[in-house]
């Protein structure tokens, strides 16, 4: 049965094309949630105007995609790849788990779920708690974000990850170290929440990209300024789903 003490506080997401960023509009029109837009912490495009590289694979940078409704969100956060890659091995490994579970007194259920986050899904769900502790949030709060990829994606990065860094001799004292780097001491660092010029700056930061380089008119990229117009798409997608359904239906495509 579900909690009506329960209130959606925020929705988060790493930002690749923004995609998954675009139901936040929906959970703050229908709920107020805040919207929190995730990246990279070594390519922080939107917290400080980007450089560098990353590998929390399938999310985006160095750009700020044409569809990322910038000026309705209300927060950004930068989560490391190092956290991310050495998460991995602690929710995947058998040392990983079981100081979990042993240490930890994580339920084994609980712990063997884990594989089903990726490094996308380990960015988005330390974003959500670096969200959380930033909003002062309490047992009744609810913070959304999506499990975005599994970690069968990544062996080959856990087996390099292994070697490189552990000696292919991964053990409990490792595990104990990451989990209290990474898992314990997630805090609100490289986390802004913007007001109207934080919003500006990185709307603006999208013009090179889109205007210079992809021929994008001036007036089309400053419209999207604007909530009206991302209101009047929202509009649009009772006749999206009939296109998508028609097409399915030519094709042969069941859903």
């Amino acid at each position: 049965m579900a909690n009506p003490d329960l209130e959606l506080k925020a929705f988060v997401s790493a930002s690749g094309s923004a995609g998954t960023l675009g139901a936040g509009d929906r959970l703050k029109d229908d709920f107020g949630a805040e919207i929190v837009a995730v990246e990279a912490l070594e390519c922080p495009t939107m917290l400080y105007n980007g450089y560098g590289e990353h590998n929390i694979q399938g999310i985006g940078d160095k750009h700020i995609p044409l569809i990322h409704n910038v000026m309705n969100t209300d927060i950004v956060v930068g989560v490391s790849d190092q956290a991310t890659d050495r998460l991995n091995l602690l929710f995947t490994t058998d040392e990983g788990k079981k100081f979990l579970v042993e240490e930890m007194g994580i339920d084994a259920e609980i712990v063997m779920n884990l594989c089903h986050f990726g490094f996308s899904s380990i960015c988005n769900m330390t974003a959500a708690i670096k969200t959380a502790k930033a909003l002062n949030l309490g047992e009744n709060d609810v913070v959304i974000t999506v499990a975005t990829d599994g970690s069968e994606l990544y062996e080959s990065e856990k087996q390099q990850l292994l070697q490189s860094e552990f000696n292919s001799d991964f053990n409990m004292g490792h595990a104990s170290e990451i989990a209290s780097t990474f898992l314990k001491e997630i805090n609100t660092e490289h986390l802004l929440q913007l007001d109207e010029i934080g919003r500006e700056r990185i709307f603006n930061l999208g013009y090179y990209t889109w205007v210079e380089q992809q021929g994008v008119s001036v007036e089309d990229f400053d419209a999207r300024r604007d909530q009206k117009f991302w209101d009047y798409l929202h509009t649009m997608t009772p006749a999206w789903d009939n296109m998508v359904e028609e097409f399915n239906d030519q094709t042969g495509v069941t859903v």
